[in-house]
């Protein structure tokens, strides 16, 4: 009897702990129910664990332990089940009084016994409540043969007190054979029964008369023990058997049905009717998000047709007006020439004297208004220096009436580009701004910043490509520009002025276009009812380590600078003094011609348009005169053929009017520095 007691209770523990191993497993398995089927795992394999180990504690101890433990039990089965937290504490604690009730009440060897019959009728009832929502295989089987459990727990202290060791024996192996029972029959079944909401149902008349079945039997069991014990136990073997075969007989009746689920047949079908819909889903966003690209593609290469067509009237515009601008250049240059020879005419009159005058002056305003033209078309092609956009804003600034502009600005960025037409592009849109803005509404605003762009980005007039870029901001205060203006305002000649107001030469804002366009900018437009805001992006580059240190840019050489317009005369000779040259001043072609005769000159720093004598002739006179003598030219407009040939002469930079002062410094030091032609 002592071998089968062994048996049977080994039996048991290795059941509980490969149903809580089972049950990890599933754990892993199921993401969604992974912290029930761990609850119930470690409450089991905390029974089996107590259990293995009781040796290790005196008897009241392990008593006391097991109410705790064997308390889980019921509290983890309707955890499983899915009931709510409160639920679980509550079956958690009542099987807990009960047995702490025994244990402090002076009969500690009684408390499990009435805590495990406690915890495990909660249990069936979880499992009774379970098979009635769902109408579960797996729990019609638990409900029955937890409750036989039930009973077979509650017959334990009437069998010790019996004191025959073979009821005790026989005892023991009933409660191994129920939990063999319970695990291969209702266990191994009930997660899919769970996932899948009872896949394999059973009717309530068959559940009803298998449940009665086996309580039926079970009481069988107990009294072929308790009350009509023989030996051979005769009634306790025809009980087991019969729950045995009940059972086994329930399984069957369901086997192909439990098989199928068993072999993950209906998982898989029911995986790849999943996977279907997940695909169909799936394509259909992608459809949608293709459909929704398509449009913002087709909407985006709309916007940049539009943009691509504005810039081409632009380009068209411009082209056409600087080859008028060219030929009316190559008329006016013979002009200029006889109004020299007049002044060299002796005995005029006063009067004679004054209408020449007027004259020059006229053909010098014609000339202005062709060099913006030529500015327009892209014909001039001056050389790129480093600018730094902080002092040109301020240069810009200092053209205009005091409190006019407010500048503001952080950042201190750098561009590779011309002085000279950043100026005039900028000084174009702040003479707007300010010609718009109401004065009682404050200054125009005038900023500058480094912008990061990461990705392709679509402006007014240009795109810009990931990377660095200087921006100049210009934002008036003024009512904003009317929307069938947007798009037409930096065409050449346009202007949006009502009949009777000042008008310009229609060329401000097209000028801007094209020098931002020269330096691979962009230009944005942002306007509104509270005012107008115009963004000049530019490439930015490092910082010249070169031209940090002022004093470089000093020397003590002669200069003569030929320039017949007398406050730029005044000013680049202010320039060039200050930075300690000796300075030579020539108002004509002529002029120039007879100083270099007379003194010793290192550098010639020369307009090209000057009366008596152009400054391509004077510059060719000079070199007979002084042969390999340096030059930079400073001018309003030059053509890509007055570029060639001066360059061929020996030029070494070609600065636009008006050059900032560092500008023309950097001119002047590159062209001293470099050797003297041969």
């Amino acid at each position: 009897m002592e071998h089968v007691t062994s048996s049977a209770v080994w039996g048991s523990l290795i059941a509980s702990a490969l149903l809580g191993a089972f049950m990890w497993i599933q754990a892993v398995a199921d993401r969604e129910r992974r912290w029930r089927y761990a609850g119930f795992a470690t409450a089991q394999w905390l029974l089996t664990t107590l259990d293995f180990l009781h040796f290790w504690f005196d008897p009241r101890t392990y008593e006391l332990l097991r109410i705790f433990t064997c308390s889980l039990y019921g509290a983890s089965v309707v955890l499983l089940l899915e009931s709510r937290f409160i639920w679980v504490s509550v079956c958690y604690a009542l099987p807990c009084l009960a047995g702490l009730a025994l244990w402090i009440g002076g009969r500690p060897e009684l408390a499990t016994t009435a805590t495990l019959p406690a915890t495990l009728s909660i249990a069936g009832v979880a499992h009774v409540r379970h098979y009635l929502a769902y109408a579960g295989y797996s729990s019609a089987v638990l409900a029955a043969l937890t409750f036989a459990m039930a009973l077979s727990c509650s017959a334990y202290a009437a069998a010790l007190s019996i004191g025959d060791a073979r009821i005790i024996a026989l005892g023991y192996a009933h409660w191994a054979a129920l939990n063999v029972l319970a695990v291969l029959f209702g266990w191994v079944h009930l997660p899919r029964e769970i996932r899948g909401k009872a896949p394999v149902l059973v009717q309530r008349p068959q559940a009803g008369l298998f449940f009665g079945a086996i309580v039926g039997l079970e009481l069988a069991v107990l009294a072929g023990l308790m009350r009509f014990f023989t030996w051979p136990p005769t009634v306790y073997l025809v009980g087991n058997l019969g729950l045995l075969v009940t059972t086994v007989s329930l399984y069957l009746y369901h086997r192909h049905r439990l098989v199928i689920y068993a072999d993950n047949v209906t998982a898989l079908l029911e995986e790849r009717t999943e996977s279907l819909r997940v695909a169909q889903e799936k394509l259909a966003r992608q459809y949608d998000l293709q459909a929704q690209k398509l449009k913002e593609q087709e909407r985006e290469l709309q916007a940049k047709s539009e943009v691509i067509e504005r810039q081409r009237r632009l380009e068209l515009a411009a082209q056409s007006a600087g080859q008028a601008a060219h030929d009316i250049q190559n008329l006016i240059a013979p002009i200029l020439v006889h109004l020299s020879d007049l002044d060299g005419v002796d005995g005029r009159s006063r009067q004679g004297r004054d209408s020449v005058g007027r004259i020059r002056r006229q053909v010098q305003e014609l000339l202005t208004l062709n060099g913006q033209l030529l500015t327009l078309s892209r014909r001039g092609r001056m050389d790129f220096h480093p600018v730094r956009l902080r002092e040109l804003l301020s240069e810009v600034e200092s053209r205009f009436p005091r409190d006019s502009l407010e500048l503001s600005g952080h950042d201190d960025p750098w561009v590779k580009g011309s002085w000279a037409q950043l100026c005039r592009a900028v000084s174009n849109l702040v003479s707007n701004a300010i010609e718009v803005a109401p004065k009682e509404k404050g200054a125009v605003a005038v900023s500058c910043q480094l912008t990061e762009v990461v990705e392709d980005r679509r402006c007014h007039l240009g795109f810009l490509s990931p990377g660095t870029y200087a921006t100049v901001s210009i934002r008036d205060s003024g009512p904003g520009i009317p929307p069938e203006f947007v798009e037409r305002i930096f065409e050449p000649f346009f202007s949006g002025k009502k009949p009777g107001e000042r008008h310009g030469s229609g060329l401000g804002l097209a000028i801007v276009a094209a020098v931002v366009g020269d330096h691979r900018g962009a230009v944005d437009l942002e306007t509104g009812s509270q005012g107008s805001r115009f963004l000049l992006h530019l490439p930015a580059i490092a910082e010249p380590s070169a031209v940090l240190d002022e004093t470089a840019l000093r020397g003590d050489a002669t200069l003569l600078v030929a320039e017949d317009h007398t406050p730029t005369l005044e000013q680049v000779s202010t320039y060039l003094e200050a930075a300690g040259y000796a300075v030579l001043q020539a108002t004509d072609g002529a002029e120039a011609l007879h100083i270099l005769t007379a003194q010793s000159v290192d550098l010639l720093l020369l307009d090209l348009a000057m009366p008596r004598l152009g400054g391509l002739q004077t510059f060719h006179g000079a070199l007979h005169l002084r042969p390999g003598i340096r030059a930079v030219v400073h001018t309003n407009y030059v053509t890509s053929e007055d570029v060639v040939r001066l360059k061929e002469l020996g030029v070494s930079s070609i600065l636009a009017k008006p050059a900032g002062r560092l500008e023309i410094l950097r001119a002047v030091r590159q062209a001293l520095d470099e050797p003297r032609p041969s």
